[in-house]
């Protein structure tokens, strides 16, 4: 049994994240090899494993800034195979949503919603994708709000400490703008992401 066939039993086999991990890592050098000599089977092989058993359980184990350091690696390596092979599109793609999870996770929404903008033009109905972009605006928008609503509770604290000291605020726009702005912040918070969820995506 060839080293490629014993890499493929292991990472065809279940095992938790942190053994793809070490898996990978004990033999990178191997498929660094393997990446580098340019033969398209051999590329085939590879990222697969790098991708999908490496890069995404990186991810979920919340080792987001290196799993995005190797999906920018991995892009390299698909280019590789432009033109050469059938399953580049397909490789694209994955690589595609991996880096806009990996984004969304880091919290780096815009960024994360151009990788979803790029697969979704092409799958433009994928639920999957929808929800993820989705999720990005709705969070850039609580990220928004957030600032107000602390700026608005602050203000209220504010007002109250001034009259538990003896100091009183006649002027009742003055009093009650910081407990308005609170409120409007959360309403408009809420209504924002209603219209985000009932939004057809048009991309351009």
């Amino acid at each position: 049994m060839n080293s490629k066939t014993k890499m493929q039993n292991f990472f065809d086999s279940k095992y938790e994240n942190i053994q793809y991990i070490e898996k990978y890592e004990e033999n990178i050098e191997f498929f660094n090899n393997l990446l580098k000599n340019g033969h398209k089977e051999d590329i085939e092989f590879v990222i697969p494993i790098k991708m999908y058993h490496y890069a995404d359980p990186l991810n979920q184990t919340g080792n987001y800034s290196k799993a995005l350091t190797v999906l920018n690696e991995i892009e390299e390596d698909i280019e590789k195979l432009k033109g050469q092979s059938k399953r580049y599109n397909q490789f694209l793609e994955s690589v595609t949503f991996l880096k806009g999870v990996c984004l969304a996770r880091l919290k780096k929404y815009k960024e994360s919603n151009k990788e979803f903008t790029k697969i979704l033009k092409k799958n433009p109905t994928n639920d999957r994708y929808i929800n993820w972009y989705k999720s990005n605006k709705k969070n850039e928008i609580d990220r928004l709000f957030w600032i107000f609503l602390i700026l608005g509770l602050g203000y209220y604290l504010l007002v109250l400490i001034l009259q538990f000291s003896g100091l009183k605020i006649e002027n009742v726009i003055l009093r009650e703008i910081g407990s308005a702005i609170a409120l409007l912040s959360i309403v408009g918070s809420f209504a924002w992401k209603k219209l985000i969820d009932k939004q057809i995506l048009k991309l351009k």
